[in-house]
């Protein structure tokens, strides 16, 4: 019975307390005028902005969890991981690529040469001659091994080896090839062909055809027709004339 009097008294003080602490802050308000109400009112709305953005942000931290643990997990593998030599790779300065792309041509050059040397004396010819420049072999045979006097037909003897050029062509690299024909300056005035420039086009040709017809690359392949006006001997005496009815094979070291 006591103790549920007590118990009354309690609340009711509890309540009285209640009252008193509304009473005195409607009083405290009630001496402020509006103008001097409104810094409290926008505390109170700064204080609840900051509360909403501690929200969000422990938010934010909440649902990326993973990624910690991700980065944690690299950390400790990385950490544990021995280290391993990595070679790096040495960087060649303009010139020494420069020095390395002309021996790497030079050394191509020099075994075409070598297999051109070797399928003209296969079968003894002898009117020929290779000659080795910086970016390109050039392979000069003689009209005694390739055409009749005035005729612009391949002679059977200079088949065999320009199959075997075919062949080597093919093997690996890629040229730019052009076949130029040339004459002397005896002139010519036949049916089939009223000057020198035609007999060393068509001489040019049917030595293209041929390496066409033995898998050589005909959009790599150019021919030229100078006739008698890119001698390379003198043309006043049988020797410098037959030096000059020649026709050219061309490898030029470059993309086609």
């Amino acid at each position: 019975m006591a103790e549920t009097l007590i118990d009354n008294l309690k609340s009711e003080l509890e309540i009285s307390d209640r009252k008193r602490l509304r009473l005195q802050r409607r009083k405290f308000l009630e001496t402020f005028e509006p103008d001097e109400l409104s810094p409290w009112i926008m505390l109170d709305l700064m204080t609840l902005i900051l509360v909403f953005f501690i929200i969000l942000y422990a938010d934010l931290l909440n649902a990326t969890p993973h990624k910690k643990v991700e980065n944690n997990t690299a950390a400790i593998t990385s950490a544990k991981r021995p280290d391993v030599y990595t070679p790096q790779k040495k960087v060649l300065s303009r010139q020494e690529l420069k020095k390395n792309i002309l021996h790497e041509k030079n050394r191509d050059l020099s075994k075409i040469k070598t297999q051109m040397h070797q399928a003209m004396k296969a079968i003894d010819l002898s009117d020929y001659d290779i000659e080795v420049m910086e970016n390109r072999i050039v392979l000069v045979i003689g009209e005694e091994i390739s055409f009749q006097v005035g005729q612009a037909q391949l002679l059977e003897s200079i088949k065999t080896p320009l199959r075997k050029i075919a062949l080597s062509i093919n093997q690996k690299y890629i040229y730019r090839i052009i076949v130029s024909g040339h004459t002397d300056n005896t002139p010519i005035h036949t049916t089939q062909f009223p000057s020198n420039w035609e007999l060393s086009a068509a001489r040019a040709l049917s030595v293209a055809k041929f390496l066409i017809a033995h898998d050589v690359d005909p959009y790599s392949l150019s021919i030229q027709g100078f006739g008698q006006y890119n001698p390379i001997s003198d043309n006043t005496d049988q020797k410098g004339r037959q030096a000059n009815r020649r026709v050219e094979i061309t490898l030029l070291m470059e993309p086609v």
